[in-house]
Order: C-alpha cells, then sequence, then structure tokens
C-alpha cells in the first residue's frame, strides 16, 4: 500500500500525521465537499435558528379595532 490516495488515514490523529498525510486529507475532503454541493461554505457552517412559530388565536388576534 504505497499509494497515499489507498492509505486508511482514519486511525490516525491529525498531531501524528505527516505532511503529505495532511495534504491527502484535505484533498478528500475537497473531494466531498464538491460532490455534496456548490456552496461548500454550508458544510461547516453553523446551521440558522429556527423561526419562532407563534401559535394563532382568532380570539385575540383576529378583532377588528373599534374607532
Amino acid at each position: 500500500m504505497s499509494d497515499i490516495r489507498q492509505k486508511d488515514l482514519s486511525d490516525k490523529s491529525v498531531q501524528e500525521m505527516s505532511s503529505e498525510e495532511k495534504k491527502e486529507m484535505r484533498r478528500r475532503f475537497e473531494e466531498f465537499a464538491s460532490q455534496v454541493g456548490q456552496n461548500n461554505d454550508s458544510i461547516l457552517a453553523t446551521p440558522e435558528k429556527p423561526k419562532k412559530v407563534v401559535k394563532w388565536d382568532p380570539k385575540t388576534m383576529g378583532r377588528a379595532s373599534k374607532k
């Protein structure tokens, strides 16, 4: 297994990897990101907070104001 592209790097921590292995991990990630979608920044972005749902109450919200 001399080819770095075929080497299993899952059992190594980043601190234990050589610079060649780190470059290969980065290449694998970039390949994965390109296959997932065009917007690669969304992979590492924090998820947006969901909008707050307000329950509709016809008794209080549907009243017409009297003038």
